[in-house]
C-alpha cells in the first residue's frame, strides 16, 4: 500500500479530519506526504483528545478502522499503525483499560508487542 492510498483511507473514514490534513500536508507531498507523518500527527492527536474526554464512539471508530488497516495484512500499513499511532499513545499518561478494552484481536496483539518492548 502506498502513503498515498492509506491516507487517502483515513480521510474517507474521518472527514472531519480533512482541514488538520491539508494543514500537515500542504507544505510537504500532498496526499503522498508519509503515512508515519500523517497518522501520527493527525490521527494520533485526535485520538489522543478523545481518549482523554473517554469518548467511547470516536475512540472505538478509530481503533475499528485501525483493526480494519491492520487486516490488510500490509507491512508499510502496519508499521504505521504500530509506531506512528500505538507506540506514541502507549508513551502517553491514558487510561489503558479504557483503550484496551476496544482493541480488536489484530490491534491487540500489536499493542501487547509494544507494551512488551517499552
Amino acid at each position: 500500500m502506498t502513503a498515498k492510498e492509506l491516507n487517502l483511507k483515513l480521510i474517507t473514514a474521518f472527514p472531519e479530519l480533512k482541514a488538520c490534513y491539508d494543514e500537515e500536508t500542504s507544505w510537504q507531498e500532498g496526499d503522498d506526504t508519509g503515512s508515519h507523518v500523517v497518522f501520527g500527527d493527525v490521527l494520533k492527536p485526535y485520538l489522543l483528545k478523545n481518549i482523554y474526554v473517554k469518548n467511547t464512539s470516536v475512540v472505538g471508530d478509530i481503533l475499528s478502522f485501525l483493526e480494519e488497516i491492520l487486516s490488510l495484512n500490509d507491512l508499510y500499513a502496519d508499521e504505521v499503525v504500530a509506531f506512528s499511532v500505538f507506540e506514541g499513545i502507549i508513551d502517553e499518561e491514558i487510561d489503558m483499560l479504557f483503550i484496551e478494552a476496544m482493541l480488536g484481536s489484530l490491534s491487540k496483539k500489536v499493542w501487547d508487542e509494544l507494551k512488551g518492548t517499552l
